[in-house]
């Protein structure tokens, strides 16, 4: 997910998801009367097709609205009970209840399903539900894909061989040359693109999904769906044989190896004040100088090889994801002071934030944002003590700029005081607005000229006043505000 190769194919795959979305939709109604088998409709599909339309899109809004206004409170009940099952239990009934209410209004049972998902990826538990259902996941597509293979038609592959081989060339060819030419239209780096083309040349799985409603729909018949299912099986089937084509023809500079997953290890500090989570460029520093002032730390990264790096510099550190709230009570989050958020993963990051502000709101977080947007995302999520990272070193070499250009040591750190103040109240300020495009500029631009006023004023006032460059009383309220 960190190069433009993985982050290509995850945009590929996603919109391969979303687009089986309006597919499913749509083929209830180009079945032929009394064709669809999984359908129980109850005198359904006795109404008039317009109403049939009306009360199929009645229903899925009413799952959006559900999920949005009625999910969330009933999650949050579930969080206060303190019972994780509940979570699981809840989840899987969602999806029941949603795939019975898709086919009751002549949908197919995978939309409910997918939609379900939908709603459940959009609430604020999002995390702890994914964490909750880990498990099964292995297992659920173990059954799915045991599904599949039982209903592949051997006997029809062994009496033609040829037409079945020959399709599965032509669609693996066509996709990689679409997915090749997409790449092109998106100026992709050419790396880039063979791993996309070749990695996803494939059908994807929900084809077998779209079959098997397309045929108990009579959409299509068997004789139509059984070789494209035989197809679609046979693709899959020759996906590492095309992966070996691409790693011999092409250098794979996309991704390194993948390293097998590590457990998380066993945390046995739950007393410290402090919680550390990331130990790079800018966590360790902050767990240096804190262990300088006898302040224990509890210090979480996941990223191995950073662990296995301070553990040999001497180090006490842990391998974990800090997004995970057995993890966070292991650290002692219930009783710690202060959670240092210092990585710079800005996804993995807002995700920590989510679970810290879930399970423990009274944890104070102080969190390292990697840019503006990245603060604006801290500040909607309740999180005030942030420091963006390049913003003193950005300063710093604004005062040297202005000293080797000869202003005056005290005239460019009071340049660099009052814009560091107004910068900081900006971002407060327009955090709100970031999305709202026409405002976010109009609010940029009156800000601007205001901290251009003010600079003007201060000017003015050192050159009327130089006795009081330094302004040594402001100086002090400024330390007693951030003390404060």
């Amino acid at each position: 997910m960190h190069t433009a190769g993985g982050q290509a194919s995850f945009a590929v795959l996603l919109f391969q998801d979303l687009a089986v979305i309006p597919l499913l939709a749509l083929l209830p109604l180009l079945a032929a009367p009394g064709g669809n088998a999984v359908v129980d409709t109850h005198g359904f599909a006795a109404l008039p097709m317009a109403m049939q339309i009306l009360l199929r899109l009645g229903a899925v809004l009413a799952v959006v609205v559900a999920g949005r206004y009625l999910l969330r409170p009933a999650f949050r009940i579930i969080a206060h009970s303190g019972i994780r099952e509940l979570f699981t239990a809840s989840a899987l009934l969602l999806v029941i209840a949603t795939a019975l209410l898709m086919e009751a209004v002549g949908l197919s049972a995978a939309l409910g399903t997918f939609l379900a998902g939908v709603v459940l990826a959009e609430s604020e538990f999002r995390h702890e539900l994914e964490s909750n259902l880990e498990p099964f996941k292995g297992l659920l597509l173990g059954i799915f894909f045991m599904s599949v293979g039982a209903g592949i038609d051997f006997l029809l592959i062994r009496l033609q061989p040829l037409n079945i081989l020959l399709m599965t060339v032509g669609v693996i060819v066509v996709k990689l040359g679409v997915l090749h030419a997409i790449g092109r239209t998106f100026r992709y780096p050419r790396p880039s693109r063979d791993l996309v083309s070749f990695y996803l040349a494939q059908v994807g799985e929900f084809a077998f999904v779209l079959l098997n409603v397309a045929e108990q729909g009579r959409i299509l018949p068997q004789e139509k769906t059984g070789p494209l299912t035989a197809v679609t099986a046979l693709s899959m089937a020759l996906t590492p044989l095309v992966l070996m084509l691409h790693d011999r023809l092409v250098s794979n500079h996309c991704n390194q190896p993948s390293k097998p997953e590590r457990e998380q290890d066993e945390i046995d500090e739950k007393h410290n004040p402090v919680i550390i989570a990331g130990y790079g460029r800018v966590g360790h520093i902050v767990g240096r100088l804190l262990n300088m002032q006898g302040v224990r730390c509890t210090v979480i990264d996941l990223d191995a090889d950073q662990v296995d790096l301070f553990r040999r510099l001497g180090t006490k550190i842990f391998y974990g994801d800090a997004s995970r709230e057995d993890l966070l009570h292991a650290a002692g989050a219930a009783e710690a002071r202060l959670f240092v958020l210092a990585i710079d993963d800005e996804p993995k990051s807002l995700e920590i934030v989510d679970s810290v502000r879930r399970h423990y709101p009274n944890l104070r977080i102080l969190a390292r944002a990697t840019g503006r947007i990245h603060a604006y995302d801290l500040l909607k999520r309740g999180v005030t003590d942030i420091w963006r990272e390049t913003l003193d070193s950005s300063l710093e070499m604004g005062i040297a700029a202005m000293r080797h250009l000869g202003f005056p040591a005290y005239e460019a750190r009071r340049a660099s005081r009052v814009f560091r103040t107004h910068d900081e109240a900006t971002v407060i300020e327009l955090a709100d607005l970031w999305g709202d495009e026409p405002k976010y500029i109009a609010a940029v631009r009156q800000r601007t000229e205001i901290l251009n006023r003010a600079v003007e004023a201060d000017r003015a006032n050192l050159n009327t006043m130089p006795g009081e460059a330094w302004d040594t009383e402001s100086l002090a309220k400024e330390v007693r505000r951030e003390s404060a």
